[in-house]
């Protein structure tokens, strides 16, 4: 698919709005995604000078190590912008960096007097940051998102281990689970080709039933960007199916035994779609009946 033709689809399904809510654990590489992706896709199609600048100060800032970067919600750029994607069709995009759930050896959500304190849009007191990562994630998913990007990495971006990530990362995809919006992971690594990154990827296919994309989110490219919302795209609910049979199918009798054989075939087969990327294996599926050659 181009890219036009992805950014039209979604657009279809959330009325014109791309807002894309990154969660993840702290140390993974959110805030450097988010600032790839506006880098790609968002700034240069920005065509308002002013609103260009204002959304490149925006920006998050990212670096390497154990220190946590991102302490507060952020919605990047802080008002959405709008995108002519082609004549006709306009979108509204926007991102938010979400305050990473807590690893062991990462470093800044405690301080000398305990749990580090931290301010978000949804409470005038500051809470405990634990409670800002859990708390906002739901939230920003729940009301500020039309889809979801969870981005886990297998520790060779930095100094945490593969294994710290691991129950974080499980409570973050149940929670977007639990919402209901769509949703896709990135393995974020320094080598995404690597056997054993494949190895990893594929686990964490099998282990929660979602898309997972490796990709080296540092040297991320547009493609990527285009890979990324093209398997969101295809987690989107279905939630009308149309079988279109041939003319002549449909004036034989109700109880025509041809009929009924079609009948019955497209009865057991479009139960099992459930999201976009299920149509095509659905489809498929017809060949196994009788009197069916081709579906299309």
């Amino acid at each position: 698919m181009e890219r036009v033709d992805i950014f039209k689809d979604i657009s279809k399904r959330t009325n014109g709005d791309i807002y894309l809510g990154v969660v993840g654990a702290v140390r993974t590489g959110k805030s450097t995604f988010i600032k790839k992706f506006m880098e790609k896709t968002v700034l240069p199609n920005i065509k308002n000078e002013s609103d260009r600048l204002r959304a490149q100060d925006e920006l998050p800032q990212s670096a390497a190590g154990r220190t946590i970067m991102t302490t507060e919600p952020k919605f990047i750029p802080n008002q959405a912008v709008s995108l002519t994607v082609e004549d006709g069709l306009e979108v509204n995009v926007r991102l938010v960096d979400c305050v990473g759930y807590t690893v062991k050896g990462a470093q800044g959500f405690e301080d000398e007097n305990g749990p580090r304190m931290i301010h978000t849009p949804w409470y005038e007191e500051p809470i405990p940051f634990h409670d800002a990562a859990e708390i906002g994630t739901r939230k920003v998913i729940q009301e500020h998102s039309t889809m979801g990007i969870v981005v886990t990495t297998d520790g060779s971006i930095g100094e945490i281990p593969r294994e710290d990530y691991e129950e974080p990362e499980a409570r973050i995809v149940e929670e977007l689970k639990e919402v209901g919006k769509p949703f896709i992971m990135i393995l974020n690594s320094v080598q995404p080709y690597n056997q054993e990154t494949e190895l990893l990827r594929q686990n964490l296919i099998d282990k929660y039933d979602i898309p997972v994309l490796s990709m080296s989110v540092e040297s991320m490219t547009e493609h990527d960007v285009n890979n990324v919302l093209r398997e969101v795209l295809y987690e989107f609910p279905v939630l009308e199916v149309n079988v279109n049979l041939p003319s002549w199918v449909l004036v034989l009798d109700d109880q025509h035994w041809l009929r009924k054989n079609y009948q019955h075939a497209i009865e057991e087969t479009v139960k099992d779609i459930k999201r976009l990327r299920d149509v095509d294996h659905v489809i498929g599926q017809f060949d196994q009946f009788d009197y069916i050659h081709q579906a299309s």
